[in-house]
C-alpha cells in the first residue's frame, strides 16, 4: 500500500507565557501524519453534483428533541476543519464532548455534527435494521455573510485525487448515495466499517457542504470519520478535606519561548496536588524518594462545552518531516511524568512535558504544553526583564492612516525566571525618542500614558497586549522596552528597535539597572546595519559592539556624519 502524508499547518493560538485559568485557546499540534492521504490546503471552489440534490424543506433542528438526553459523552473521531488563514487542519481527537437524545419518536438525535462546524444543531438519525441508524442528507445550519445567505448540509463525502502521483486530493460530495450509517447499541454510538477509514476503498466520511443558490454545493472542510460516542467515566479530582494550598512558581518552555507562571499546590503527606486549569480541580502525584510521579491521563474537566481536558505526560523525539524536509519534535504520550524531587526546598523538575490536552490518548489538540517544567517557591529579587520580541511591522499609513508594531512580551527575567506580571510595563520609542500615547490621538484612553502596564489594552484596541498603533509616518525607527520594578528596584530591558528603511531589528543596550555600576570597555567594533564591519570612512547609522572586561557584550547605536 502506498504511503501518503497530510499537509498540516501549525496554528498557535494560546499564549506562550500563561496557563492555568488564563489559558483560553487550543493549539492544534503538527504531529505525525494521521491518515494515508495528502489533503489539499484549501477546499475546492465548488462541487457540482451530476444530478443536483433537492434542498430539503426541513429547517435545522435548533432545540433539543423530546426524549432521553445522554449528556457529556466523550467522543473520539478523525476530523478536519477549514481555517481561514492556514487552510485545512487536522483536529482528530479522543477528547471531544458530545451528547445524544434517544427520541420519543424512535430516532437518535446527535448534537453538533460535523464537530468542527460548531453549528449547535441536532442531526436526526433514523432507526433502521438491527443496531443501524441512518442519517439522511439534511440541513444543519444557515449563516449570513458578504451579502449572501449560506445554507449548510451534512452529507456523505468521498475522497478524490487531485494529483494521485503527488498524493494530493480533496473530499467531494458522493454522487450516487448521500445517506450515512452509524451503529447504536447499549448507549454507544459509533461508525460502521465504511466510515471508519474514508481513504480506503469504498470508504466515506460525514462532511459539511454549503450552498447559496440551492444548486451548487461547496465542501466546507468540516469532516468527521471513525466516530465513537460513549459515556464519560472519568471524574475531576479535588483536594482532601483539610488540605492547605500554597503558591509555587513554575518556569518552562512553551512554543520555543521561556515562560513562567504561578499555580496552587498542596502537599499532603507523600502526595502532591497541582491545580492546572479549573478552580478546585487538581492532579495528584506521589513522592517516591527523590522522585515525584504523576500518572498520565488524569481528568481536568470540560473546556468551552466542546472538549474533555486531561493532564498527559509527554516526551519529545526528533523525526524527519519529508513534507518540509526538516527535523521536527514530535510528542509521545508516556505513562507517567517523573520529576526529580528535592525534599530540602520541595522543588521539582523534569525534562519531559506536562500537557493540558484534549483527550488522553492523542496529542493533536492541546491547551498548553509545559516543556521541562521546574516548580519552586519564589522569592522576589531585583530582576532585569527579558527583552521584548518584535514580530512584525505593519506599514499601512498610506492606505489606512496608521502604522503598527507587533511584539511579544513574556513576563520573565532575562534568564527565563519568573517575575511578577503586575510589576512589569513597557514603553515605546519612535525615532529614538520616548513616545507618549495621548488622549488626543488615542480616544480609548482616559489619560495620557508614557508607560503601559503589562497586559493593558485601551477601549479602541489601538494599544493592545501584542501591538500598538500610531497615526503618522516615522522617519527612522520604532522600538519597545520593558521595565520591571521588583524588590524596590527598577530595571529595564534593552530597547528592541525596528529600522523602517532596512526592515532590520536590532538592540540598543541601555544598562540593566538604575543602580548598576559602570563597566569599563576593553575593546569594541563597529558594524553597519547589514552586519558588515564598518571602516573608518563608513558614515550613517551604525552599531557599536562594546566588549566589557567581565565578558559582557553591549550593542550601542551610533550615528557617524
Amino acid at each position: 500500500m502506498r504511503k501518503f502524508t497530510l499537509l498540516l499547518a501549525a496554528l498557535v493560538l494560546g499564549a506562550a507565557s500563561s496557563f492555568a485559568q488564563r489559558a483560553t485557546e487550543l493549539q492544534p499540534q503538527p504531529v505525525a501524519p494521521f491518515c494515508p492521504a495528502r489533503v489539499a490546503r484549501t477546499a475546492p471552489a465548488s462541487v457540482q453534483p451530476a444530478a443536483p440534490h433537492r434542498v430539503p424543506r426541513r429547517t435545522p433542528i435548533t432545540t433539543q428533541p423530546e426524549g432521553t438526553l445522554i449528556d457529556n459523552m466523550v467522543v473520539s473521531y478523525g476530523g478536519l476543519t477549514q481555517n481561514w488563514l492556514y487552510g485545512l487542519m487536522d483536529v482528530s481527537t479522543d477528547g471531544g464532548m458530545g451528547k445524544i437524545v434517544e427520541g420519543t419518536d424512535g430516532n437518535i438525535y446527535i448534537y453538533n455534527l460535523p464537530t468542527s462546524l460548531n453549528a449547535g444543531t441536532w442531526v436526526r438519525a433514523e432507526k433502521a435494521e438491527g443496531d443501524t441508524v441512518v442519517i439522511h442528507r439534511q440541513h444543519i445550519d444557515q449563516r449570513e455573510g458578504n451579502g449572501n445567505v449560506y445554507d449548510y448540509y451534512l452529507t456523505r463525502v468521498v475522497w478524490e485525487w487531485t494529483d494521485e502521483e503527488a498524493g494530493e486530493g480533496v473530499f467531494v460530495e458522493a454522487q450516487d448515495e448521500t445517506d450515512m450509517k452509524l451503529l447504536y447499541h447499549d448507549g454507544v454510538l459509533e461508525s460502521t466499517d465504511e466510515n471508519k477509514d474514508p481513504f480506503a476503498e469504498g470508504g466515506y466520511a460525514l462532511g459539511a457542504v454549503y450552498t447559496t443558490n440551492g444548486k451548487t454545493f461547496t465542501w466546507e472542510g468540516s469532516t468527521n470519520w471513525n466516530l465513537r460516542y460513549e459515556t464519560l467515566t472519568d471524574q475531576p479530582l479535588g483536594l482532601p478535606e483539610g488540605a492547605q494550598t500554597e503558591t509555587m512558581t513554575v518556569s518552562f518552555n512553551s512554543n520555543g519561548n521561556d515562560a513562567a507562571d504561578q499555580i496552587e499546590v498542596a502537599f499532603v503527606g507523600n502526595d502532591v496536588y497541582l491545580n492546572l486549569v479549573f478552580p478546585g480541580v487538581y492532579i495528584k502525584g506521589t513522592i517516591d524518594g527523590d522522585k515525584l510521579r504523576f500518572k498520565s491521563g488524569q481528568y481536568l474537566g470540560i473546556y468551552y462545552n466542546m472538549y474533555h481536558l486531561y493532564f498527559v505526560a509527554e516526551r519529545y523525539k526528533t523525526v524527519h518531516d519529508d513534507a518540509t524536509d526538516s527535523d521536527v519534535d514530535v510528542p509521545e504520550i508516556i505513562d507517567e511524568l517523573v520529576f526529580d524531587y528535592n525534599p530540602a526546598d520541595r522543588s521539582f523538575q523534569t525534562q519531559d512535558a506536562l500537557v493540558m490536552n484534549v483527550g488522553k490518548h492523542t496529542t493533536r489538540l492541546q491547551l498548553q504544553a509545559l516543556r521541562a517544567p521546574r516548580f519552586y517557591f519564589y522569592q522576589e529579587t531585583p530582576a532585569t526583564p527579558a527583552d521584548p520580541k518584535i514580530t512584525n511591522y505593519n506599514a499601512t499609513f498610506d492606505d489606512y492612516g496608521y502604522n503598527a508594531l507587533q511584539f511579544t512580551i513574556v513576563p520573565t527575567d532575562a534568564d527565563g525566571g519568573y517575575i511578577v506580571p503586575d510589576k512589569l510595563s513597557w514603553v515605546a520609542y519612535i525615532d529614538d525618542e520616548p513616545f507618549t500615547f495621548t488622549t488626543d490621538d488615542y480616544e480609548g484612553l482616559s489619560q495620557d500614558m508614557d508607560e503601559i502596564p503589562y497586559g493593558f489594552y485601551d477601549s479602541n484596541y489601538d494599544i493592545y497586549t501584542s501591538f500598538f498603533t500610531f497615526f503618522f509616518q516615522p522617519a527612522k525607527n520604532v522600538g519597545i522596552q520593558t521595565i520591571y520594578r521588583g524588590a524596590g528596584e527598577e530595571r529595564r530591558s534593552n530597547i528592541v528597535v525596528y529600522d523602517i528603511k532596512t526592515s532590520q531589528v536590532y538592540t540598543v543596550t541601555t544598562g540593566i539597572s538604575t543602580v548598576a555600576g559602570e563597566q569599563q570597555p576593553t575593546q569594541d567594533a563597529v558594524y553597519d546595519l547589514t552586519g558588515r564591519k564598518a571602516g573608518n570612512s563608513t558614515r550613517g547609522l551604525l552599531i557599536k559592539t562594546v566588549r566589557h572586561a567581565d565578558g559582557t557584550v553591549e550593542n550601542v547605536k551610533t550615528l557617524r556624519r
